[in-house]
């Protein structure tokens, strides 16, 4: 019985520390960023997904309360910050009959006309809603959801009707999910809408999480957070994916932004544990970390770490937006959005 009980500690130990190894959490965070802070909206909570609009420099803010001690302090829904003319970002109307708690985000200009992809989650389930936006307003002109995505996190669109999102779980709660992070089972995937229905078109994995694609629609990137891989696909016509290069870039990534130079902007989590203890107490801070890759050749990255912070300037960074040498990075669950100018 002795000797049974020294080998369980023993087993249990190893568990733990290869955990916390993977999660990131035996790292040194030596703080760097080689710009200049200038200025840290605070009239939102959980400013999660970003994205702009080149052509106005219109940012779009996905923003929702995250953290029970918040509630009733802030409104959730999308904000628009002008980036030309500044200010603070303002709510924007929208028509959407129900409770709307944005999380990723997605903008698609056709005939120029602009219309904003939002997963939503609320008290009757979890959608991709579809927006257009007219200068000053969104009007709702669709919902969509499956049975089968039960955990959607971020969505790219390629048409009015077609997209893809991401289910960065199996399970949407209960014991399954937990085992799902803690033991590492991969259940996570990548569902295409393609106008009629939702159909699995990659997967499994270590919860999914970013998607994006390239400008020109034919690459598909991937962001798992707790295996830390940067996923690249071919798109085919048919909305199916084929799988091209898979980087280990040993951090919990979360959005992807690509840039009009068609590098792509990674938030990232370098210590999920301390992310957890963040989003139980907003003063256990998070670090934050932004990852720039420039591409180098077909399917391939070069990776610049751009931000890193021990999370007392920004906890817990999940998107980051690069335009004209100025930077913006959102956060999970704080009222934070950083603006900073990048030293050219």
């Amino acid at each position: 019985m002795k000797e049974f009980l020294i080998i369980l500690l023993l087993v249990v130990g190893f568990f733990l520390i290869k955990t916390f190894y993977q999660a990131g959490q035996f790292k040194s965070i030596d703080p760097h960023f080689d710009g200049r802070v200038t200025q840290v909206y605070r009239n939102m909570a959980g400013p999660e997904d970003l994205q702009l609009d080149y052509q106005t420099g219109n940012l779009f803010i996905s923003s929702a309360t995250r953290r029970k001690s918040n509630a009733g302090n802030n409104i959730d829904g999308i904000y628009l910050l002008n980036i030309e003319r500044g200010g603070l970002p303002i709510l924007v109307p929208h028509n959407y009959q129900g409770e709307f708690h944005p999380h990723g985000i997605s903008l698609l200009r056709k005939d120029s006309v602009l219309y904003l992809f939002v997963v939503n989650h609320n008290n009757k389930g979890d959608f991709v809603e579809l927006f257009r936006y007219s200068k000053t307003s969104l009007e709702h002109l669709n919902s969509y959801s499956s049975e089968d995505m039960c955990c959607p996190n971020d969505v790219i669109a390629t048409d009015i009707d077609k997209f893809y999102v991401t289910n960065d779980h199996g399970a949407k709660a209960g014991i399954m999910r937990l085992l799902e992070d803690y033991l590492r089972i991969p259940r996570a995937s990548i569902f295409y809408f393609g106008g009629q229905e939702f159909n699995k078109v990659a997967g499994p994995f270590n919860y999914a999480n970013g998607i994006n694609m390239s400008a020109d629609k034919s690459q598909l990137y991937l962001t798992t957070t707790i295996s830390n891989l940067l996923v690249i696909y071919e798109v085919k016509e048919d909305g199916s994916l084929q799988q091209k290069n898979i980087l280990n870039l040993g951090t919990g990534l979360d959005n992807i932004d690509v840039d009009e130079a068609g590098n792509l902007w990674i938030a990232a989590h370098p210590k999920l544990i301390d992310y957890l203890q963040h989003a139980k107490d907003s003063t256990n801070y998070a670090p934050s970390q932004v990852l720039k890759l420039t591409p180098s050749d077909d399917y391939n990255f070069d990776v610049d770490e751009i931000y890193l912070d021990d999370g007392s300037e920004i906890s817990a960074s999940s998107t980051a937006v690069y335009y004209r040498n100025e930077l913006f990075i959102g956060v999970v669950l704080d009222n934070s959005l950083l603006r900073a100018t990048i030293a050219d």
